[in-house]
């Protein structure tokens, strides 16, 4: 049996040191015998003691609630012959965050019960600090929905109900556009079936219970809404969501202006998403085709956008009305300054061979010429 006295003492000492909670966690687990752990309400492991440590190396691990523990967290399934308390650390509107105590004899429950709250008291500052790092305050429930299909395999848990069904489309904001927020509300006016996975710097939004005749009107409205956000083709495998999730970080980690439409679909831009796993290797070879020099030197002399037309013309897989739409110039415009293209290259742009190539060195050009921009800034 212990003293709520000697609790006191034990937290407020351990508030001096620079992991509080991590402390805490331990120095409570010594004194009361019972495993402690803090979630915040993104399921963030704050601190967590060794017997924790131990019964969920998962979460442990990953330094974040999965899945798994959830369930068991959730249900408060008994481990191990030992009992549950887990104590709701509110914040203006919701719980911001969670105390969990496993200890071994039910006659203490009501003792975990007042140390629990003790807990939520005295921590609730460190899970506002906490939550001040997300744009969404939403329930753990929604927060680990997110964390299964965007950090976890879909397909280990595909018994379980409430898993999103239908095509599906992944969105992303980049935090550091400032408008995440109101983009996310306009996205929902959009479609309303909607979960929100919210990491350090972005924000991703899978749209779920879409059918293939919807995805047209979505990208529509995006483009109407003029959302600054990377967006995925559809998909109708939940597995799928991880591998959309990097090759949109991608896509926005390239740091090209965002020039006309805002929206870059994972269609138009995916190849370049994907060049920049080659960054170093490019900048190392000195990999370059100089008929696209030819061609950069072509706009140089006469101020023309040769080199801006075909890499847009290539991406749109040569389609020239898409292209020329993505341009914003008319159609014929865009077939004369392909004329002018292949006289100047002397090459057949149609060719898919010589497309892909073509391509292939424009990708490798720009992120070059990224790169050393990016060499230069202090």
């Amino acid at each position: 049996m212990f003293e709520i006295e000697n609790c006191y003492r034990l937290i407020f000492e351990a508030m001096l040191e620079d992991s509080a909670l991590q402390c805490i966690a331990e120095r409570l687990e010594q004194y009361t015998r019972a495993g402690t752990a803090f979630i915040t309400g993104a399921g963030v492991l704050a601190g967590c003691s060794g017997l924790c440590a131990r019964m969920f190396p998962g979460s442990a691990g990953a330094g974040r609630l999965v899945s798994e523990d959830y369930a068991v967290i959730r249900d408060k399934e008994e481990t191990d012959g030992r009992s549950w308390c887990i104590t709701p650390v509110y914040g203006i509107r919701m719980a911001i965050g969670y105390v969990v105590l496993i200890y071994g004899k039910k006659e203490e429950e009501a003792l975990f019960q007042e140390l629990g709250e003790l807990l939520a008291q005295n921590v609730k500052r460190y899970f506002e600090e906490e939550q001040k790092k997300y744009l969404f305050c939403q329930p753990l429930k929604e927060h680990m929905a997110g964390s299964l299909l965007f950090e976890e395999d879909p397909r280990k848990h595909s018994k379980e109900p409430g898993l999103p069904e239908g095509s599906f489309i992944v969105v992303l904001f980049r935090k550091k556009d400032g408008q995440a927020e109101e983009q996310v509300a306009s996205l929902r006016n959009i479609w309303n079936s909607i979960i929100i996975y919210e990491e350090e710097d972005t924000v991703l939004v899978l749209l779920h219970q879409l059918k293939e005749q919807d995805a047209a009107s979505v990208y529509a409205a995006a483009e109407t809404e003029k959302l600054k956000c990377c967006i995925s083709e559809v998909f109708t495998e939940l597995c799928l969501c991880r591998d959309k999730k990097d090759i949109l970080k991608r896509i926005a980690w390239t740091e090209e202006l965002w020039e006309g439409d805002p929206v870059r679909r994972e269609k138009e831009w995916s190849m370049r998403g994907m060049y920049t796993y080659a960054m170093s290797l490019i900048k190392i070879a000195g990999l370059k085709d100089y008929s696209i020099e030819q061609l950069i030197l072509e706009d140089e002399k006469n101020h023309t956008e040769l080199y801006h037309t075909l890499k847009t013309y290539l991406l749109c897989e040569n389609n020239v009305t898409i292209a020329a739409k993505r341009l914003h110039i008319h159609r014929n415009t865009l077939v004369y300054r392909l004329k002018q293209i292949r006289e100047c290259l002397d090459v057949d742009t149609n060719d898919h061979d010589v497309s892909r190539e073509l391509l292939a060195f424009m990708m490798m050009n720009d992120i070059a010429g990224e790169n050393v921009r990016s060499d230069h800034v202090l």
